[in-house]
Formats: C-alpha cells, structure tokens, sequence
C-alpha cells in the first residue's frame, strides 16, 4: 500500500477501503485499520470518531458521479456508435476508478442501508442521462421507437458485466479479446439493435 505524501486521514481511509474489502466491514477493528496505516488508533478516532464514518467516508471519498455535467454532454456529436462508445468507455473507466468501493458495496450492501448511505443515486443519474440522450435521438430520428428506460438500463448492465468480467480477469482472462475491443463491439451491437 502506498502511503507516502498522503495525509493521515487518507492513510486512514486508504487501509480501512483495503482492509474492509479483504475481511468486510465487521471483521475489521479500528485495531487492524490504525496498525495497517502506521497511525495510532487515538489517531483514527480522532479523525472519524467511528468506524461506521470511516466505511461513510469511503463511500463518499470515492467518485461515484459519473462526468455527465463535466464535459461529457459537450463531447456528444449526435451520431449513435461514437456516443454509445465514448459513453460506454466512460463507465467502464470510471468502474475501474472506482473498484475498491463497488466491491464494498456488493460486499456491505446491509451496513450501507443501515448507515443510510445512498447507492442508487449515481446510477440513477446515469440511467436519467441515457434516457435523456436516446429521448433526443429519437427526436431527430436517430434511434427506433423504444421505451428508453430499458434502453439505458440495458446498457449501463452491458457495460458494468464487461467491468465485472475484468475483475474475473485474476484467475486468468476469459478471452484473447481486449476490453477495448469488448467496448467497441457492444457499441456497434448495440447501434445496429436500435437504428432505423
């Protein structure tokens, strides 16, 4: 683990997100989190007051908004296989990014209902871009007569089951084909599906 030039509560955060991931959230004592992060467990007190706002603060530490308001709309030219690609590469690096804290998702999912935490607000959002976006082209044209809504969640599952597939990857890759090449080929697919 990488701790130099971090401050104490990022080396705090940065071992409790290694350790929950490994041993889950209750097997991890406040203990375990100050020894892996070289501090003192006054220090992670401190800081947090609780290990349940530690597990909040990973959450919130970790970018779950996907880019839609920074840029992304503007990287839009309105031609479906080149948005369905930039917009599919999106969340497949922006899951990548973010791997460590999806794992503790699916691993915590009942402690982050029971601390309140909010896991469907980012991919709520996405979901309302991509019917936004398939509204419009259906607009202009673009795109056959759908019910946009399974459209996009269609999608966002293509996509996050190409994410998946790499975590599988640690036992050896399931196929000779890059994820780039995995990207592409689901953009056209799924170009070709809804084109008139």
């Amino acid at each position: 683990m990488q701790t130099e030039n971090l401050s104490t509560r990022e080396k705090i955060l940065q071992a409790a997100t290694e350790l929950i991931v490994d041993k889950g959230f209750k097997e991890t004592t406040t203990k375990d989190i100050a020894a892996s992060a070289s501090v003192s467990e006054m220090s992670v007190f401190r800081h947090f007051g609780s290990k349940k706002a530690i597990l909040v603060a990973i959450m919130k530490q970790y970018s779950f908004e996907y880019p839609i308001e920074n840029g992304l709309r503007e990287q839009l030219i309105w031609e479906l296989e080149h948005d369905l690609l930039l917009l599919a590469e999106m969340q497949y690096h922006f899951n990548l990014r973010n791997e460590k804290a999806i794992l503790i998702r699916f691993k915590e999912s009942k402690n982050l209902l029971a601390f309140d935490i909010d896991v469907k607000r980012d991919p709520s959002l996405l979901k309302k871009f991509l019917v936004w976006y398939f509204d419009e082209m259906y607009a202009q044209g673009k795109i056959l007569k759908a019910d946009n809504e399974k459209l996009a969640i269609h999608f966002m599952s293509f996509n996050f089951g190409l994410f998946c597939s790499k975590m599988l990857d640690v036992y050896g890759p399931i196929s000779a084909i890059s994820k780039k090449e995995e990207i592409i080929f689901g953009a056209k697919c799924f170009t070709r599906g809804i084109q008139p």
